[in-house]
């Protein structure tokens, strides 16, 4: 099947060839899709069997289908993963069976059942729309390996990688439903939303240190910058120590690094924004939104108070961060 013609295409060759009843070394992996007219993510299991997590919806592109060809989207709900099975995985329908409620997603001692599974005849695939932050998710993502229990039998599943791929495939959904006018519901929303762009920087701290570091209250600056109700970080290295390196990680001899992780642009490109300042500030907007205000040692600046050093503040608007004039 064409891949470009949604995401529950991308998977169903990855399960072509079941493995025994025995955890199998792979990895999950999110890959995301928008030819203009539909976008659509997945995350699925690099190779072996499992089950695959879907999200899509049109492309805030505008593109029509008659112009990209691509006439059979998947459409998702906000606030929601598509999950598809394979028939491979769990069986073919029979001759009267077009819903199924046997197949169970087993974590641990805990057994989730994914109720209403319903036959695609395009996709020749089961499926069933679960909520994002169902707790079948979290369950997964906490552990090493999960069971995929049906009528058929059983498959032990590797969920290596799947607590990362997660929080990739929920931000990446969760901004792209929002740029379309579909913002996903904030209660009980997208798992792993809440606290994803602090989590990304904890995670490059911890990167960009080579091993463990602390860091002081004012090295993350919680805003919100892109007006998305989802928290937006501001990371300043001046405020991170190295434990094992560097007392001053990417810092020269005045100005340090500032990254900014947006929730509405970090699932898409996977890096934050940088720059180097002086010092990092948050500075309110009269639209309501977060701007940030950097120091910088350029003589041209107009003084501030600050020895040597200017200010300029940066601000969303709606596609990158742009130099407030």
């Amino acid at each position: 099947m064409a891949m470009r013609r949604g995401g529950a295409r991308v998977w169903l060759a990855m399960l072509s060839a079941l493995l025994p009843s025995v955890v199998a070394a792979q990895d999950w992996s999110m890959s995301q899709f928008d030819d203009g007219s539909f976008f659509s993510a997945t995350l699925s299991p690099v190779d072996g069997p499992g089950p695959a997590l879907v999200c899509g919806e049109r492309s805030p592109q505008g593109l029509s289908a008659a112009v990209t060809g691509n006439t059979e989207p998947d459409i998702t709900p906000p606030g929601a993963f598509r999950v598809y099975v394979s028939d491979r995985v769990i069986g073919p329908p029979g001759a009267h069976r077009q819903t199924r409620d046997d197949v169970l997603l087993v974590v641990g001692d805990t057994g989730f059942r994914l109720r209403g599974l319903r036959w695609n005849e395009m996709f020749s695939t089961w499926e069933v729309d679960l909520p994002a932050g169902d707790p079948a998710f979290a369950g997964i993502a906490a552990q090493e390996r999960f069971e995929l229990r049906s009528d058929r039998g059983s498959q032990m599943i590797s969920a290596a990688g799947f607590d990362a791929g997660l929080r990739q495939l929920a931000g990446y959904c969760g901004a792209m439903f929002t740029a379309v006018g579909l913002p996903w519901p904030q209660q009980g929303g997208a798992p792993g939303q809440a606290g994803a762009m602090r989590r990304a920087a904890e995670a490059d701290i911890r990167r960009g240190c080579s091993g463990p570091a602390t860091w002081t209250e004012q090295a993350m600056l919680s805003a919100n910058i892109d007006g998305d109700g989802a928290e937006d970080i501001v990371l300043d290295w001046s405020q991170v120590t190295c434990t094992g390196g560097l007392p001053r990680p990417f810092c020269g001899a005045s100005m340090c690094s500032a990254e900014v992780y947006i929730s509405a642009l970090y699932p898409r490109t996977g890096r934050p924004e940088g720059w180097l300042a002086l010092g990092v500030r948050l500075q309110p907007l009269s639209n309501g939104n977060d701007g940030v205000a950097m120091g910088s040692s350029l003589a041209s600046c107009r003084q501030i108070g600050k020895p040597g050093g200017c200010e300029g503040i940066l601000y969303w608007d709606g596609t990158g961060m742009t130099t407030l004039r």
